[in-house]
């Protein structure tokens, strides 16, 4: 079970094959190791990523199901909304059901005639007529495919919603009713091959005494629940979660505001993360092998009507900092309760949250401008802080179609309403994503740019940016932490693990961890295997013709005009951390950096 199989599923014809690949495994640990190298093997180079000849790899790793807060499960494909690496992280029980279902790797390649949704069993896989299902909400065909299914406690189930049946680049893929592939497409990719969902069964029993040194494993274990459950190291996810970031960043004026034109939210008392655990929470939840319960579900009431007779009906809705940031202040939405509604109304589409906040962001800001009509928005309001314009927009945005020019535009995302219709120094992206919400200064910029996937979580420049308030560094000294920190954390998600578990995972701990399953490493040969997938998350990256320079010139205008807890941020000293950055990058990877 060290060494688990890899399922591969040619949906054009409906065939599956169940292999090892112990090599594979020894060489890239699991996670983004085995799924860059897996990606580069399959997918030819300049596919269109919404054809049948993309591929999307899910892969977990070592530590997964062994150890507290191994829990996530990494998935890599080409991206619709970028054209390159596609990569994302999801929790739930998908992990630990692949475990269980002796599975280190799902490859799904090719197109299914018509739309499908599988269920891997202990003794093959069961393709089933998703026609019953389009168009439905991610979370009701999850109830139904869990309904038709059985096995509960021992399965994890995978879903998209009609944003990704209508290949919305920026659709994503449910896990479990809480838990997300967000951000670079997943949602539209599955879509694009008729795939509405899946489900994977586990229930084949691991032997610890056989797979592990166990006096050395139980002790390890223990260390690492103790670390996990009785210091400060996570404390704040179980209580209040990543919302608890609202205001501290509020105070650094550094919480993204009305499209990130400003940098200070008045109302940020009012959408905190004390705010929302005191008036909303209703309960914690945890994904499967982790004891820590960061899922916080809000309950949202609603009053509606049938017939005459007005009933409430009540819906637990998952929040966190950056749906709340996306939804909340970059809207100049103050209500926590039209938070909840906006995400719900996302939730039930299937799209990233934090793209379609941004995108919505633009669209108000241009209506504000007058850069679009309402003739463009065929008669619809677009007003920063009013959640009913925005409810009645995001439909619109989902469903529509090319005669509905600027929604269909939307659909495509920022990158796609500012090459139509201009308006690019307030277009809020970076190479082509959305970003997450951190306006604190330079690293968290330039991490985004220089990011494998483009996302906060790369190499997490949001954190630089804040340490060095108190204590400066130099510019290379800033680069070079933001690069060690991507190798790293390349480290930690080819184990798979949860990187709010980051502070627990130290590289003594991951070592251990390791040794206990019978996987002996150095810290040398990890800071190798982190800097290798490096090497080939770029190389994929510019095969598939990404420029930095390209990516660097669209840099949105306001990029440089926006306060954040640095002061405003200079082009020129942009431009110095580029040069740092691609001299250090050609001489780490052996590539050239265009």
């Amino acid at each position: 079970m060290l060494y688990p199989n890899i399922l591969e599923i040619n949906l054009s014809d409906l065939s599956f094959e169940i292999y090892e690949s112990e090599n594979l495994f020894d060489k890239y640990m699991g996670g983004i190791g085995v799924g860059i190298e897996l990606l580069n093997q399959h997918l030819q180079t300049g596919v269109d990523p919404l054809s049948p000849e993309n591929v999307v790899i899910f892969a977990i790793g070592p530590l997964n199901t062994y150890f507290p807060v191994a829990s996530k499960t990494c998935a890599v494909f080409k991206s619709p909304l970028t054209g390159n690496l596609g990569e994302s992280y999801a929790g739930g029980r998908l992990s630990t059901a692949m475990r269980f279902n002796n599975l280190g790797v799902i490859i799904l390649k090719g197109k299914s005639p018509e739309p499908i949704y599988f269920v891997s069993y202990e003794d093959g896989v069961q393709f089933v007529n998703a026609k019953p299902l389009m168009y439905m909400s991610p979370n009701t065909t999850g109830r139904i495919i869990r309904e038709k299914i059985g096995h509960p406690g021992n399965r994890s189930v995978v879903t998209i919603g009609p944003a990704g049946e209508r290949l919305i680049p920026y659709a994503c893929a449910t896990v479990d009713r809480t838990r997300h592939f967000g951000r670079t497409g997943l949602g539209a990719v599955l879509g694009s091959k008729n795939v509405k969902g899946f489900a994977i069964i586990g229930d084949q029993p691991i032997s610890l005494e056989s797979n592990t040194n166990y006096k050395q494993y139980r002790r390890v274990f223990r260390e690492i629940y103790k670390k996990t459950t009785e210091t400060n190291l996570m404390a704040k996810y179980h209580v209040l979660g990543t919302a608890a970031g609202i205001l501290p960043l509020n105070a650094l004026k550094s919480l993204p505001t009305k499209n990130f034109a400003e940098s200070y939210f008045e109302e940020a008392e009012n959408i905190s993360g004390e705010y929302f655990a005191s008036e909303l929470l209703g309960k914690r939840v945890a994904c499967g092998g982790c004891p820590i319960g960061c899922i916080h579900l809000a309950i949202l009431r609603e009053r509606w009507e049938k017939g005459t007779v007005a009933d409430i009906h009540s819906i637990a809705v998952s929040y966190d900092y950056e749906l709340i940031y996306a939804l909340g202040s970059n809207l100049k939405i103050g209500n926590a309760k039209d938070i909840l509604k906006l995400i719900e109304a996302i939730e039930k589409e299937g799209m990233d949250a934090i793209s379609t906040g941004v995108v919505l962001a633009w669209l108000a800001e241009a209506y504000e401008r007058n850069l679009i009509s309402p003739k463009d928005t065929e008669g619809e309001l677009i007003r920063f802080g009013r959640v009913d314009d925005f409810l009645s927009i995001i439909g619109k945005i989902s469903k529509a179609t090319e005669e509905s020019e600027l929604y269909y535009t939307a659909s495509k995302g920022v990158e796609a309403l500012v090459e139509k219709y201009g308006g690019n120094d307030f277009g809020i992206r970076v190479a082509k994503l959305e970003p997450a919400g951190y306006r604190t200064g330079y690293y968290a910029i330039m991490g985004f740019l220089v990011g494998g996937r483009h996302s906060h979580l790369d190499n997490a420049g949001y954190s630089l940016d804040q340490k060095v308030l108190n204590k400066p560094i130099t510019f290379e000294q800033g680069m070079n932490s933001l690069m060690n920190e991507e190798e790293w954390r390349n480290v930690l998600n080819s184990m798979v693990i949860c990187l709010f578990a980051r502070g627990v995972y130290d590289m003594n701990t991951t070592i251990q961890a390791l040794e206990s399953l019978k996987i002996n490493r150095t810290d040398e040969e990890l800071l190798k295997i982190g800097k290798e997938i490096q090497r080939k998350r770029l190389q994929f990256k510019y095969a598939e013709g990404f420029s930095l320079k390209e990516a660097y010139q669209k840099f949105p205008k306001r990029f440089t005009e926006m306060m954040t807890a640095h002061g405003y941020l200079e082009k020129e000293n942009f431009d110095k951390l580029l040069a740092l950055y691609s001299k250090e990058a050609e001489k780490r990877y052996a590539i050239k950096v265009d």
